[in-house]
């Protein structure tokens, strides 16, 4: 038994548009406007998926962003006039769609051209409306059919923006995502991540083979729906913490930080072999049992993500910078949660693979730490959540047992008499006027932050993860880590 054959007792991640952080009136009041908001929202995103390019025509083939803030927005239940503002924003700086030639021969042989992303656009469009079967049916198809660069490679490439559309398109149910996703994945699919991910694969099929007969026996190892239970023998986070005094990693020859930057500069990671091989140690350091839910294992990373990276490598506690692709690793985590709690039991090629996914994931966590300087994980990070109140953020490792919230060392931020105390500036900011409403890494880092402690079983995590939360909604200002001289106040490793 392979742990996708494990049925969780624990209710999946919801996927539903309308935000669970609503009390009672606001859930009321936001499913009253979801009619309007649903029709403009699909006015929208077909208006720019008619009108505009996958990729803007620029040195860096920057992404098309449109329908990533009007999903955001949709997700956080926000009003029509904010989609309305969002689209305006980006419009004006996306680059004209020009016509393609319409093919239903395979197009496998283009994987990594991103110049092609409206010609995967096209294609998958028809691929994923192939009657006599349903469309999820077509995607998961599209995903996993075999090859040496399966589809589902490209998922984590273009920094994972083809894994955070793919759950969009089952949160939001829209169609559109589902053909974005393809596309964005089929043309950013990179060499690097590929070999990489392939290794991963390989080895997860030997150990699965070496488990063999046992796995039956083992199969009650599985944690989700029930209380957590002592965690692996090195979880991510003592991982991390040893990345960051290892040597092998001082002075790397690549333009940093910068997860793209020395890609750009023509130096990719996967030109300095100690990168990929301390990546690998990392996967396999990390003892994660066949057995394992793999909801389970996303659960943990979602702790190490929000708490530890995001919020906790500044290099003072009064200091309140972040790091952009250490903030996108929340939503990624996010992302494949949905993806997998939406499928993973419907199809067998899901299930057999989903750990090897996740592995992936921690895979690119990894390599994103390395590629950010390896900043330091304090102990605790202080974030001022009121005028007069302090909320800390713990990040020890996960103890055995749940705390109580009366003895959590790190008390809920989150006011009790008012559930979407978050998202209150972005709610009352109907035209988007503040600058980090315009931004959506921002919004989908806070409501990956949200969602994560929505659905953390652990109480004492779930107070972190809403302290994480309040200290990136108080303290954010800009984006740091996007290239040489960005990272000055994180506690970086040279």
């Amino acid at each position: 038994m392979v742990a996708g054959d494990q049925t969780p007792t624990t209710p999946p991640v919801p996927l539903q548009p309308i935000h669970p952080f609503f009390d009672a009136a606001g859930a009321a009041a936001a499913a009253e406007a979801e009619a309007v908001q649903y029709g403009t929202f699909m006015t929208l995103i077909t208006k720019n998926d008619m009108l505009y390019s996958g990729v803007r025509e620029d040195a860096d083939a920057s992404p098309n962003l449109i329908a990533f803030h009007l999903a955001t927005i949709r997700e956080l239940a926000g009003s029509e006039q904010q989609m309305q503002a969002a689209y305006r924003l980006h419009s004006g700086q996306q680059s004209a769609l020009r016509p393609v030639m319409e093919t239903d021969l395979p197009m496998e042989g283009y994987f990594g051209q991103k110049d092609r992303i409206n010609e995967f656009r096209t294609y998958y469009a028809r691929r994923l409306i192939n009657p006599g079967a349903p469309l999820r049916d077509n995607l998961v198809a599209e995903l996993f059919q075999g090859g040496s660069r399966p589809l589902w490679m490209g998922l984590f490439g273009c920094y994972g923006l083809p894994l955070v559309h793919l759950s969009d398109s089952f949160e939001i149910k829209a169609a559109t995502y589902a053909k974005q996703a393809l596309a964005l994945a089929a043309s950013h699919l990179d060499d690097s991540l590929c070999s990489l991910f392939a290794a991963i694969a390989a080895d997860s099929r030997r150990r699965s083979a070496l488990f063999g007969s046992n796995a039956a026996a083992a199969a009650g190892a599985s944690r989700h729906g029930r209380q957590p239970q002592p965690k692996w023998t090195c979880d991510p986070l003592s991982i991390l913490r040893d990345l960051s005094r290892d040597g092998r990693l001082s002075g790397l020859p690549l333009v940093l930080p910068g997860y793209t930057s020395h890609a750009a500069a023509g130096r990719p990671w996967s030109s300095v072999p100690v990168v990929g091989q301390v990546v690998l140690e990392s996967v396999w350091r990390w003892d994660l049992a066949e057995t394992v839910d793999p909801l389970d294992a996303l659960e943990e990373l979602g702790r190490v993500t929000t708490v530890a990276l995001a919020c906790g490598t500044h290099k003072t506690p009064g200091a309140a910078e972040f790091d952009v692709y250490l903030c996108f690793l929340p939503t990624l985590v996010l992302a494949l949660r949905v993806f997998l709690a939406a499928v993973r039991l419907q199809y067998p090629a899901v299930s057999e693979i989903a750990l090897v996914l996740v592995r992936c994931l921690w895979a690119q966590i990894v390599l994103v730490y390395i590629l950010q300087l390896r900043p330091n994980v304090a102990a605790t990070a202080t974030a001022t959540a009121t005028a007069t109140a302090t909320a800390t953020v713990a990040t020890p490792t996960p103890t055995p047992t749940p705390t109580p919230p009366e003895q959590s060392t790190a008390p809920s931020a989150t006011p009790p008499d008012d559930d979407h105390f978050l998202f209150r500036a972005f709610y009352d900011d109907t035209a988007l006027d503040q600058p980090r409403h315009q931004d959506a890494f921002y919004l989908r880092a806070l409501r990956s932050f949200a969602m994560l402690a929505a659905t953390e079983r652990n109480p004492a995590w779930r107070a972190r993860i809403d302290n994480a939360a309040v200290k990136l909604q108080v303290g954010w200002q800009r984006w740091l880590g996007l290239g040489p001289g960005e990272a000055a106040t994180l506690d970086i490793r040279l």
